[in-house]
């Protein structure tokens, strides 16, 4: 992602710069920032608790963070579709692998916040609709770009994949348009707070 952002910024981000490191070791001077966003990237944090001290060492006092992380799977119609997918294809421990990507509940982000010194923590669902191409052909193909999709083709082969992705197709397809293209509801905790 850093990649295709750095291809695109002088375009797109004439003025910003880019850094690949861990979230738990920033190289950045102590109250660098007077604001830090993160989107959807704390569910995956392997120590939230010290990416979060980190948070608040490179903001300044004051200063403001807000992360976005997805909410409960239930409450997203293609994430569902493809977890019963994964599940169906791949068997249950792939499946179990899956859970990490909803692991940013608001008690567990609100109280690593405040463990980390900010307060005026809040948390709010924010739920928007992305429009999908059709679904018959970005279900295969989105799947494929996964860890997910790529041990299903690991374990049981290109075919078992096409079949994953047409179980996602078919499980959504309450929500498919006459012309297979889908608007779905994604829901997500909006996590803020002032160091």
């Amino acid at each position: 992602m850093i990649g295709v952002a750095a291809e695109r910024a002088p375009r797109m981000y004439p003025d910003i710069e880019f850094t690949v490191a861990p979230a738990e070791r920033l190289p950045y001077e102590d109250a660098a920032f007077d604001a830090v966003v993160c989107q959807q990237g704390v569910q995956f944090f392997s120590d939230l608790d010290a990416a979060f001290a980190e948070t608040a060492r490179v903001t300044r006092p004051d200063g403001r963070f807000a992360t976005t992380a997805w909410a409960a799977r239930e409450l997203i119609p293609y994430f569902v579709a493809q977890y019963e997918a994964v599940e169906e294809h791949g068997g249950k421990e792939l499946a179990a692998d899956y859970e990490g990507a909803f692991s940013g509940t608001p008690e567990r982000l609100s109280a690593a916040l405040r463990g980390a010194g900010f307060h005026d923590v809040a948390v709010r669902q924010v739920t928007f609709g992305i429009p999908f191409p059709p679904l018959d052909a970005y279900a295969p193909g989105q799947l494929s770009s996964t860890s997910w999709g790529q041990a299903i083709v690991d374990t049981a082969g290109e075919e078992a994949l096409l079949r994953a992705g047409r179980t996602v197709h078919t499980r959504l397809a309450g929500h498919t348009a006459p012309d297979g293209t889908a608007t779905l509801p994604f829901t997500a905790n909006l996590l803020t707070g002032i160091r």
